[in-house]
């Protein structure tokens, strides 16, 4: 996963060199909070201050950080913290600015591969198999690693079986309900199985399982 990430990184920085290169910003942070999986920033270059959405990222008050324009969104809505913002900038990070948010995955990998479900897959052969099974309902136990709620309307759930390399280890499903798991629980999860799908604001996976549901085990 971490290396799909620098490979997306480095596309957007050959793009960012063309003629129609996004707008860049280097501003200070005067104000920031975290909820919903995203950092919010209330920035100052010198002008008026505006505020600035980005996937979570560890930053301080005081510090410049420098970024990348993706999209204006007026009168956005955050039901994380519970507040509409006038007009917000979502953008993505430039590399090396800031450090990665704390416990971006508060739950560790299993110690040992769990058995699959019966009829089910392990996370490694959903990646594998990702195109024969694009469209398809499958099962997967696993661990949950890490649960973000209610992000573009969505519950985005982290789970590992510990099968796969650092490219097919951690599986996220979507779901629109969560209620009944947390991280750290051992669940079978049910859903169909998209690829190549790219939410915007630096949301793409090569694999995803959505429409899902959880049972869990313990």
């Amino acid at each position: 996963m971490k290396t799909l990430l620098f490979l997306i990184v480095a596309v957007c920085g050959l793009w960012a060199a063309g003629p129609n290169a996004p707008v860049q910003h280097t501003a200070s942070v005067v104000e920031t909070m975290d909820a919903g999986g995203y950092t919010y920033m209330k920035v100052n270059e010198g002008k008026e201050p505006y505020w600035v959405a980005v996937t979570a990222t560890k930053v301080k008050v005081g510090e410049n950080v420098s970024f990348t324009e993706q999209m204006w969104m007026p009168n956005f809505k955050s039901r994380a913290l519970g507040r509409t913002f006038e007009k917000i900038l979502f953008a993505s990070m430039a590399p090396g600015t800031a450090a990665p948010a704390e416990q971006v995955q508060p739950q560790s990998a299993p110690k040992e591969v769990l058995k699959k479900a019966e009829g089910g897959y392990s996370v490694s052969e959903v990646f594998t198999k990702r195109q024969n099974l694009k469209g398809k309902t499958v099962k997967v136990r696993g661990k949950v690693t890490k649960i973000s709620r209610q992000i573009m309307k969505r519950n985005w759930v982290h789970l590992e079986d510990g099968t796969g390399d650092t490219m097919t280890d951690d599986l996220v499903f979507t779901a629109n309900s969560v209620a009944n798991i947390k991280a750290g629980d051992i669940v079978v999860a049910t859903g169909k199985v998209e690829t190549d799908k790219d939410f915007g604001y630096g949301y793409f996976y090569p694999v995803i399982v959505e429409e899902s549901s959880f049972v869990k085990e313990r």
